[in-house]
């Protein structure tokens, strides 16, 4: 073999190592696109609530539509009474909306309701990108909050995954998109109904199907037999 002839088989093994390393590397993003970017447990008593929320009625329902950095989030409080701060992911087919907080310390967490934050587009100060925050302090959202008949309360367990049920979510915006008043995304109070089953487990067994690294984690503290319904 000539030295041409070994530099351009060298040339072509780099080729197809490094072509193999970015089609590994994209599967692997790709997969984790699939489930929820979660966090590892920090301690061995840490916990994780999640909720499952649909926009619609039981029986036809689907992810909660959020738009324009306006949309809905559980109300969740802890003893003290702090806001705890979800995590929305609305990729999963099996699911409605699925909101989670890991890494949560074992006590009473109780779900009040749930709160939309829309956008009054009087308060965006002039070309600022505007986003969905609900747990932050953006200058331009207005939170309205929702309460349900009665809060569902959790006892939370060290080291374990609880959730508060599923919830069903009817409302109508004042205008939404087609509208032009400042707070044309605001939803009209009178039109919000809740029905919920606090024992759905449904997103228990949903989400112990999934298998990147941290869940798997998570998982070992799912008591929930994995199943697609």
């Amino acid at each position: 073999m000539s030295q041409k002839d070994g530099n351009m088989k060298k040339k072509v093994t780099l080729a197809l190592i490094v072509l193999l390393m970015i089609v590994s590397l994209t599967s692997c993003m790709s997969l984790l696109a699939l489930w929820p970017d979660v966090q590892p447990p920090v301690d061995q008593s840490a916990s994780m609530l999640i909720v499952e929320v649909g926009d619609g009625i039981r029986g036809d329902s689907e992810a909660l539509f959020n738009s324009n950095a306006t949309g809905w989030a559980p109300w969740v409080v802890d003893e003290q009474g702090n806001l705890i701060a979800f995590k929305p992911f609305d990729a999963e087919s099996r699911l409605d909306s699925f909101f989670y907080a890991e890494n949560l310390k074992p006590g009473k967490y109780t779900l009040k309701g749930f709160m939309h934050v829309y956008v009054d587009y009087e308060k965006i100060p002039d070309e600022e990108v505007i986003y969905y925050g609900p747990f932050e302090d953006y200058s331009y959202h207005v939170k309205q909050f929702f309460p349900i008949d009665k809060g569902v309360s959790i006892n939370l367990e060290s080291g374990n995954i609880n959730t508060f049920g599923r919830y069903y979510i009817t409302y109508n915006w004042k205008e939404g998109a087609a509208g032009t008043t400042d707070d044309r995304w605001k939803v009209s109070e009178n039109s919000v109904k809740i029905v919920y089953d606090a024992n759905d487990k449904k997103a228990l067994r949903v989400a112990k199907n999934w298998a990147t690294p941290n869940w798997t984690l998570w998982n070992e503290r799912n008591s929930e037999e994995a199943a697609d319904n």
